[in-house]
């Protein structure tokens, strides 16, 4: 039976099409349909067209098309069986998008659908169902790859032709007929939506390549404001919110498919890899296991629109979402954008927003304190280099980083070389185009992203300068004491130290303070004073910045205060300390409130919220530092143990044994990849491939020059000349760095025996060619001198030099006789000569 009853009120249709309030979410719906990975579609045309006096939306794209079955599922309500293919993750949810999303644009929607030999139209129309009074939905299609024609299928026949655009077969069959290739989809809506006063919602009219809203729904006094995408208070509304092109250009956050509106392509941004200062940042979320990487950067072309692009699968979600310092009126943060792939959130049912649940809130507060983290290191930085520069950081640089642009034949992102704008490129690129020899074949794979696992991509000087600062400032009597439960102790700048205490028991006591404050006169009772004392695990010698957002449990009590002393080397322990007011004398709160630091923090008041702000940074990433170096001690404690154990069991003399093995016994095997790179060589000029040749020959001497000496590192760690643990953190890498500089030599050897074999064999081909051009150079004189001994020949023939003259003779008559033919005159006659004698003849007379 091809007649689809849906057992739904007709009033459905419609009340489930409100849920896109912005008409473009709509519209993403549909495209959502071509770029899922069961119809994998390269292109997708959006057009606005005239049929039968119908305005008419119509969304064509060269998929895998639908058959029978597919299409009933399309049009039923519910059904989604998309699952991911080779990494290609669906954006639908709920098998609801088409429905949703084309009864938003226009009351009636028609399928038209290719796979093969298979012609399928199916139509979703609300104009139908009320013509016939329907009480449930009714979806006819139609199938013309059968042989019999049903009585079932020819009702439905009847019901397209009488309430669709379409009267006859025929012009059914020339819409599928339209459809390029065998397979293909074409949707077509109409009775689209219209304003209050008869126009339609979309302006087709300021911009003949573009959909656009237009600027009355825009205006925010007007009713019609429920059109917007989302309300933007304080910011300029991007172009994105009222252009389809420009909401297209930023749909997904790796384009793989080409959007053609109206007749011209979307310009399509890869926006990672689109901003100026591009970093990268890390979060990981209590609920994930997994590093989430955010990207940071400056917009290059409009600095007002700024905030945070959130996408799903690979989908925007939600534009310019400002978090942060951007939600502050001091013009903080201005021109940043961050991009971050919220994989692990739920999106709402229309995919323009996310749930608002607490991994979501989590998520927002995280990604606000990373966009302050490089809003004040790139601030900062600025400043430094520069101080004198009243160029703001945003206005600073107008070009992206890199340029990237797709490939029109295969759609991979090449990256082109520094110099080259997107703005002097043509407007159909192919890979071959690409300025880069490794990169112009579409079937070399796309140049990998850089990837952080661990660590950001920048170190956040600022923030840790900030944390330095706040330690070793002096607090006022009113100011709040923040406790940490555990933490570790931050890095000193070089003029600023730590004094260690003489240590009684297990019980270390660090007193804190800048060096040019003198120690207060306090009598401290040290009964009442609670410390605690841990051993530092940064033992890897590395500097990161913050990784993981932790919860940080602060108690503010005002009768506490921070005991101070003099600072003359460096420590190592984490400190607890708790001190009660009653252990102060009267006369020492008189001295404190005479303290010079004191007097200077109640002149300056009104910033004490903002170093309590800084302050609870300050211990919150006390914690996280703790806990991410924590684990990582652990994990290079066990990697050291097992190291250990394995080298115990092997001698020196074993492990030279071993080296000199594993160079002598490496096999050269070239697979898919390799090859190309050969046959990539062998398509390279002479000179090109010896220069080649000889830097893999230097590079290689290189290599063995550095395994070498990290081989004798290695030989030095295995005897056990050096025992102290970060020593042997070091030697840890340095032998993994060996193992893997062996198997680089191993493969570099390789392959200068092949490139030496290929040389070899390219020298005896052109030493073939040189003979052979020889030979073809002799040839050629040879030639030459019979031409001219030839012509000579002829020179002294008295019938050759009367046939140049009587040429000769008809170039000029043809200047005195425009009509002349030459082209038909026997030259070997004596034509020439009688024109020639009545020339004369007539000038005489």
């Amino acid at each position: 039976e091809l007649t689809v009853y849906l057992w739904l009120n007709p009033k459905f249709l419609h009340a489930n099409s409100t849920s896109h309030t912005w008409p473009f979410s709509a519209i993403a719906e549909l495209i959502d349909n071509a770029y899922d990975p069961d119809v994998n579609a390269r292109q997708i045309w959006i057009d606005k067209t005239l049929i039968k006096d119908h305005i008419c939306l119509t969304f064509t794209d060269d998929g895998r098309g639908m058959n029978l079955d597919k299409l009933h599922k399309m049009l039923s309500f519910g059904f989604s069986d998309k699952v991911a293919i080779n990494g290609h993750v669906p954006v639908g949810l709920y098998g609801n998008g088409f429905k949703s999303g084309s009864m938003r644009l226009g009351k009636d929607a028609m399928v038209f659908t290719k796979n093969g030999d298979t012609f399928s139209v199916g139509v979703l129309s609300q104009s139908y169902l009320e013509a016939i009074k329907a009480e449930n939905v009714i979806v006819p299609i139609i199938n013309f790859n059968q042989k019999n024609i049903l009585w079932e299928v020819r009702r439905n026949l009847k019901a397209i032709l009488q309430y669709s655009l379409f009267s006859t077969e025929k012009e059914l069959l020339t819409e599928l007929e339209a459809i390029s290739g065998k397979q293909g989809t074409k949707i077509i809506i109409w009775n689209i939506r219209q304003t209050n006063d008869g126009k339609p919602e979309f302006d087709f009219e300021t911009d003949k390549y573009d959909f656009r809203i237009p600027e009355d729904i825009l205006d925010e006094n007007n009713e019609s404001k429920k059109y917007k995408r989302q309300e933007r208070k304080d910011q300029i509304v991007p172009d994105s919110d009222y252009s389809l092109r420009a909401y297209c250009s930023i749909l997904y956050l790796k384009p793989r498919m080409q959007i053609v509106i109206r007749g011209k392509k979307v310009k399509t941004q890869l926006i990672s890899r689109s901003l100026a200062h591009i970093e990268h940042d890390l979060y990981r979320p209590t609920f994930s296991l997994k590093n989430i990487k955010i990207t940071f950067g400056f917009n290059c072309k409009i600095k007002e629109h700024y905030g945070i692009m959130m996408y799903h699968k690979n989908r925007l979600i939600k534009a310019y979402e400002k978090v942060g310092c951007q939600l502050r009126a001091n013009n903080m943060g201005v021109g940043v954008i961050g991009v971050i792939a919220c994989d692990f959130l739920k999106p709402t049912h229309n995919k323009q927003d996310f749930d608002y649940t607490n991994d979501y809130r989590l998520t927002i507060a995280a990604l606000g304190q990373k966009l302050n983290d490089y809003w004040y290191e790139k601030k900062h930085k600025r400043n430094e280099e520069n101080p004198e520069s009243f160029i703001l950081v945003e206005d600073e640089q107008n070009d992206p980083d890199q340029v990237w642009v797709q490939c029109d034949s295969c759609l991979k992102w090449r990256k082109l070389p520094d110099g080259i704008t997107s703005d002097n490129l043509p407007d159909k690129w192919f890979c071959i185009n690409n300025p880069d020899p490794q990169f112009r074949n579409c079937t070399v794979p796309e140049e990998p992203e850089d990837v952080f696992e661990f660590t950001p991509s920048y170190e956040k000087t600022y923030k840790k300068h900030t944390k330095r600062k706040i330690m070793f400032e002096a607090p006022s009597p009113s100011s709040k004491r923040l406790k940490v439960d555990e933490g570790r102790n931050l890095s000193t700048s070089a003029n600023e130290e730590i004094v260690d205490c003489t240590t009684s028991g297990e019980d270390d006591l660090i007193i804190l303070d800048e060096r040019s404050t003198p120690r207060p006169k306090l009598s401290l009772d040290l009964s009442r004073v609670k410390v605690e004392q841990r051993e530092s695990t940064d033992q890897t010698g590395f500097v990161t910045d913050d990784q993981y957002d932790s919860d940080v449990q602060v108690v503010t009590n005002s009768s506490e205060q921070k005991s101070s002393g003099t600072q003359t080397e460096n420590s190592t322990v984490s400190v607890k300390e708790e001190v009660s007011s009653n252990n102060l004398n009267p006369g020492d709160n008189e001295e404190a409130r005479n303290h010079p630091n004191s007097e200077g923090l109640e002149k300056n008041a009104d910033n004490r919220s903002e170093q309590e702000q800084l302050k609870n940074d300050t211990f919150r990433c006390t914690v996280e530092e703790r806990d991410r170096y924590k684990a990582k001690s652990e994990l290079l404690q066990r990697q050291l143990e097992r190291l250990e154990k394995q080298l115990a069991e092997q001698s020196t003399s074993h492990v030279k044994k071993e080296t000199c093995h594993q160079r002598t016994s490496s096999e050269f095997v070239i697979n898919g990849d390799q090859a190309e790179e050969v046959n990539h060589f062998c398509r390279l000029p002479t000179e090109e491939q010896t220069s080649r040749y000889e830097l893999a020959i230097k590079e290689i001497k290189r290599l063995t020059e550095k395994c070498e000496a990290l081989e004798n590192l290695k030989t030095e760690f295995s005897t056990g000349e050096k025992s102290e643990p970060v020593i042997k953190g070091e030697e840890d890498e340095l032998i993994l760095q060996l193992d893997d500089m062996f198997r680089q030599l191993d493969g570099c050897t390789s392959e200068r025996d092949q490139y030496k074999a290929e040389v070899e064999n390219l020298q005896r081909e052109t030493e073939a060619m040189k003979s052979q051009s020889e030979n073809l150079s002799e040839e050629v004189k040879r030639l030459k001198d019979e031409a001219i001994k030839a012509q000579s020949n002829l020179s002294e023939d008295p019938s050759v030099i009367l046939r140049a003259l009587r040429i000769n003779i008809g170039q000029l008559l043809l200047n005195i006789v425009p009509g002349l033919d030459l082209e038909q005159i026997n030259y070997d006659s004596n034509v020439v000569d009688e024109i020639l004698d009545q020339v004369l003849t007539a000038n005489a007379s």
